[in-house]
């Protein structure tokens, strides 16, 4: 099982209805880290599905200062079957983090 993480904008063409339209896809990561993410951000990332990615920019930063400061608490939590790893998790956190700041009116989609 993974992660697959986008934004979402909705966008008004003049149709009868506006539509949602992906403006950053951050990827697909595994499941594995799940424990890793939620530790540093203080909740499931799963959780922020549906936030506005404004709204979730200081909760990601601080995660990423934690998992930056700390790596021995998340590289004690890498998978022991091999699928993902404190690098891969740190990482994907920033690209959100990043794609967040780029787009704070976008709604955070997560499908699991």
């Amino acid at each position: 099982m993974s992660y697959d993480v986008t934004l979402h904008r909705v966008i008004d063409f003049g149709d009868d209805e506006p539509a949602e339209v992906c403006v950053e896809n951050i990827g697909n990561y595994t499941s594995n880290v799940t424990r890793m993410w939620a530790t540093a951000i203080g909740r499931p990332l799963a959780d922020l599905d549906g936030c506005t990615a404004g709204d979730c920019i200081t909760e990601l930063r601080a995660a990423l200062i934690s998992m930056r400061t700390r790596p021995d608490i998340y590289e004690a939590m890498n998978p022991e079957n091999g699928f993902g790893d404190f690098d891969g998790a740190h990482r994907y956190l920033i690209n959100l983090h990043d794609a967040c700041c780029i787009h704070p009116t976008a709604t955070i989609r997560i499908s699991r």
